[in-house]
């Protein structure tokens, strides 16, 4: 990096010949580099890397997935393993047994050539690292090669490790390719991505050989490469690697090197990203030395690429910056803000320290942050001074996006100082300035209030850009400091915004959170849930042998009309639900089309969330007013739930009677008792504990209120009630029809009664439905092939593509005249 070096008292000065122009000429009084006091704890010779560490979590999740989805997906590797075998083996035999010989060579050689030279560069012991490593990776490949073999390991490991020949089979791993991994991985190339691309391209060019020779199988060689690798980086974090990171005295040496003469240097402690040092110059000034390494950049890259994920773009801070990107950023945002006049430390040398290092040098500000302010200090002028900070960097189009207590500095004079500036952003857009306005009202209501803070921010401002700044006003833009802190300060945020309201009423209309978020903590449990219970419904297919071709060529052809029969009945009965609930009349055909497009938004939303606000939607374009609509709805979502409780238990005493085979005593069986005494005693949990109470209330509450009164309107009409009330007997008995015809369609001979799988169908149902998946996808089918085994007694051969059926039939196809559905309702203005 090109020396920057500031001096003097004016502006800014720019180039490196200027610099150099202004460095301060020695003299034989000063001090040389050997000469000056460094204050800093010992350095240990080998550190644990952060990264490395990161690399053996990556590396052994990614072998754990691979695994994991490989059992499912044997019989497509094994056609993938085949595809590749014969469409390499059309070329030439002389074309591939010269890139054999050529990759069989690289991969001897280079490794060699690369201990050699790390030897001659007196790296040896990165060399030694390197062959322990792989030493690990051979002894270990070998040992659950013969584990993996014996009969003590699973069967599965072997089928999906291995790949079965004519005569023998293959070794679950390569030990020969792991060695070699684990060797390259430790020894490195040394900066030289030419080098680098050739052997892994040699690498892979041998391990293609092998496939194609029969010597290993494709999930093999993939676990392979990913056990070689986790072994290096899981030795190198153990071991630790030599420190290189820069010392006081290279940072000593780098500001020598700006022409700044330090006399004194001392550290003062590490932040997440940062090292921190402090420094006397000759002339008399002190000076604050950041140190950006890529050690520290990775202790909190986890944190950083989960608020990635979670934020959407304008959101995000500047957060995934590469090292180099970093540094260039900070001096970047320190050089804009002092050239439009606001007060930030000068910048007065930007070196590099080492490949992976690099400082700042700024001037010492002699000063407070504020959160170390005393309460007489707080004053209205401090205030005012600070959101005219705020309104300057607005007028510029500039973003801090790290407006903490311990980024903004008051010196002696009462000035604010603006500190921090690795995640700030030119030309930053409106919603970003707005973030920063709402992050700093955040930030100054925890010294100052809620009613000050909001009262000189709008003097200042302006009111509407306050009233703006409302809606971004949300715990997920603050930093984490702000966040704790706000979070201790119960209903900070929501007095922030009745005084906005107070200066300006009309931002009840924007009042709106403004969805800053991609993604919230409970979607991310919600969708892992989610596959976690396809992967598992997925797993069973694969160990039943089952596939959908196989489904559909053995099923009965008769029971699976009637499923689809059934399946169809359900929207017709659903259309009587939603028409017997309201007074008014409404088309047949288009409820018919409003259940089917509901099929289409359920996959997309739980179907809790999507059928009621499309039902919602389609009533009030029928002309009928929110409440009655939202009324409406809710009355048929609460005589369901009471339906369907009623149901388990009528079917479950009618299912025992059936089975017993007498007509005597109505004597329910353990199963069905469990699963009502299950009910019962949830509810009264509920009830009794107070935040579950208050959480069921939030939850129910727009469903149930409003419903008594028009479950009185609909009872005025017995027509009505009798649609309603039959449509919701109905959609069960049709869903309990088509999941009993689905069984018969696998294996028509299955000793299963009606009345039971209307029990398993209800259960199922309920226990699916808990986890809010969309569709339930993955949870239902599992609670259904499990009810069915263990209340129906059916074996996994049969309830399993059985409820793989039904699901076919009441969830995914149906997507497809569902979206045909949407639109056709949203052209006719229906929806």
């Amino acid at each position: 990096m090109d020396q920057v070096s500031l001096s003097g008292e004016g502006d800014t000065t720019h180039g490196v010949a200027s610099s150099v122009s202004n460095l301060p000429k020695l003299v034989p009084s000063m001090v040389l580099p050997a000469q000056v006091a460094v204050d800093e704890p010992p350095e240990p010779p080998r550190i644990r890397r952060p990264p490395d560490l990161m690399r053996l979590l990556f590396e052994t999740t990614m072998m754990l997935v691979v695994l994991l989805l490989a059992i499912p997906g044997a019989s497509t590797t094994t056609g993938l393993e085949t595809d590749i075998h014969n469409s390499l083996t059309i070329a030439p035999q002389l074309f591939l047994s010269t890139v054999t010989l050529l990759s069989n060579i690289a991969t001897a050689v280079i490794p060699v050539g690369l201990a050699v030279e790390r030897l001659y560069r007196r790296e040896g012991r990165r060399v030694a690292d390197a062959v322990i490593a792989a030493a690990i990776a051979y002894v270990g490949a070998a040992l659950l090669n013969l584990w993996i073999d014996s009969d003590t390991s699973p069967d599965w490991l072997s089928e999906v490790l291995t790949r079965h020949l004519n005569s023998s089979t293959t070794t679950p791993l390569h030990v020969y390719i792991v060695t070699l991994i684990a060797f390259l991985t430790i020894i490195g190339f040394g900066d030289r991505p030419a080098l680098q691309t050739f052997t892994w391209s040699s690498v892979f060019t041998y391990a293609v050989a092998t496939l194609i020779n029969g010597d290993s199988a494709l999930v093999g060689l993939i676990v392979t490469f990913l056990f070689g690798r986790s072994i290096a980086f899981g030795w190198r974090y153990a071991r630790g690697v030599v420190n290189a990171r820069p010392t006081g005295s290279d940072v000593v040496m780098s500001l020598f090197d700006a022409g700044l003469q330090p006399v004194t240097c001392r550290w003062i402690g590490e932040t997440d990203d940062t090292r921190r040092y402090e420094a006397d110059t000759h002339d008399g000034r002190l000076l604050d030395i950041i140190v950006l390494d890529r050690d520290r950049q990775a202790v909190g890259l986890v944190y950083r690429l989960y608020r990635r994920i979670r934020l959407r773009g304008p959101a995000q801070r500047r957060n995934l910056l590469s090292f180099r990107r970093a540094v260039d950023q900070e001096a970047l945002m320190s050089y804009a803000l002092r050239d439009v006049g606001i007060r930030t430390p000068r910048l007065l040398a930007v070196r590099e320290l080492s490949a992976d290092a690099a400082l700042l040098a700024y001037e010492r500000v002699e000063g407070r942050t504020l959160e170390k302010l005393a309460p007489e200090d707080l004053t209205d002028e401090l205030l005012t001074r600070i959101w005219q900070l705020q309104h300057q960097m607005q007028l510029h189009q500039m973003a801090h996006r790290r407006f903490a207590l311990d980024s903004l500095l008051v010196d002696r004079d009462g000035q604010v100082w603006l500190l921090d500036l690795r995640n700030g952003e030119i030309a930053a857009s409106t919603l970003q300035t707005r973030l920063d306005t709402a992050e700093l009202m955040a930030t100054l209501a925890l010294r100052y209030g809620p009613e000050r803070t909001v009262r000189v921010g709008a003097r200042v401002l302006g009111v509407d850009a306050i009233g703006a700044a409302l809606p971004m006003l949300q715990p997920v833009v603050l930093t984490r400091t702000t966040r704790s802190a706000v979070r201790k300060s119960k209903d900070l945020l929501q007095h922030i915004r009745e005084q906005i309201l107070a200066y300006k009423p009309q931002a009840t209309l924007a009042a709106e959170p403004v969805k800053l978020e991609r993604l919230k903590p409970r979607t991310l449990l919600t969708v892992g849930a989610g596959l976690v219970a396809a992967y598992l419904v997925l797993y069973q297919l694969a160990s039943s042998k089952i596939s959908p071709a196989s489904i559909a060529a053995s099923a009965s052809p008769w029971w699976a009309i009637v499923a689809v029969l059934a399946s169809f009945f359900t929207y017709v009965a659903a259309g009587m639900v939603l028409t017997g609930f309201i007074p008014e009349k409404l088309p047949v055909v288009r409820n018919f089309l409003v259940q089917v497009a509901a099929g289409f938004v359920s996959i997309v939303a739980p179907a809790a969330v999507g059928g009621v606000a499309l039902n919602t939607r389609y009533l009030q374009k029928q002309g009928i007013a929110t409440g009655p609509a939202v009324s409406a709805v809710g009355a048929s979502q609460a005589v369901g739930f009471i339906m369907h409780i009623a149901l388990i238990a009528a079917f479950g005493f009618i299912a025992n009677t059936g089975a017993s085979g007498h007509g005597g005593a109505y004597a329910p069986s353990t199963v069905i008792i469990a699963i009502l005494l299950s009910i019962a005693v949830i509810v009264m949990i509920t009830v009794s504990v107070s935040p579950l109470r208050k959480f069921a209330v939030t939850r129910l509450k727009p469903f149930f209120e409003g419903t008594l009164p028009r479950l009185l309107d609909v009872a005025q009409n017995p027509q009505k009630l009798a649609i309603g009330l039959g449509g919701t007997i109905l959609l069960s008995l049709m869903n309990a029809l088509c999941l009993w015809a689905s069984i018969l369609a696998i294996d028509p001979h299955a000793h299963i009664s009606y009345p039971t799988t209307a029990v398993v169908f209800l259960t199922a149902q309920a226990v699916g439905s808990v986890i809010p998946v969309p569709s339930g996808i993955g949870t239902v089918e599992l609670a259904m092939a499990g009810a069915l085994a263990s209340i129906g007694g059916l074996p996994a051969s049969v309830g399993t593509p059985a409820v793989f059926l039904f699901r076919m039939l009441r969830t995914y196809l149906p997507v497809i005249p569902g979206y045909f559905a949407l639109t056709h309702l949203q052209r006719e203005d229906a929806l």
